[in-house]
């Protein structure tokens, strides 16, 4: 998959590293303004024309969690998304449903010894 062209000049594109992108921070704002009751079908309606897809005609927690799976591809933050939508853990495809301690990783092993005061993350 070839997301950002390369820059022909001996490949100076590892020069180029995008921290964020307007398009998340637009997504971000959609999903806000969602979760505080508002309607974001405009906001993500003008993101799809930007990118030739067709308008929907309502946009709800579903399509909100589509739209950014799909704006923001390979850009490692699925499943941070799919945790906060609460669609992290269920089965799908060759994945099993996960057990809830899954949402979390576990603290090296190395700072628990290091501070006696850090207690491992449950099941780990």
């Amino acid at each position: 998959m070839l997301k950002y062209h390369p820059n022909e000049e001996g490949g100076a594109s590892r020069r180029h590293i995008v921290r964020y992108r307007y398009a998340d921070a637009y997504l971000m704002k959609a999903e806000a303004m969602f979760r505080m009751g508002g309607d974001p079908t405009t906001m993500i309606n003008a993101l799809r024309t930007i990118r030739g897809a067709s308008a929907l005609g309502s946009v709800g927690e579903e399509e909100l969690l589509a739209e950014r799976g799909r704006e923001l591809y390979q850009e490692l933050v699925r499943r941070q998304d799919l945790i906060r939508f609460g669609e992290y853990l269920r089965a799908w495809n060759h994945k099993d449903a996960g057990d809830p301690h899954l949402e979390i990783f576990p603290i090296p092993t190395s700072d628990v010894l290091a501070n006696p005061n850090l207690v491992q993350n449950p099941d780990y």
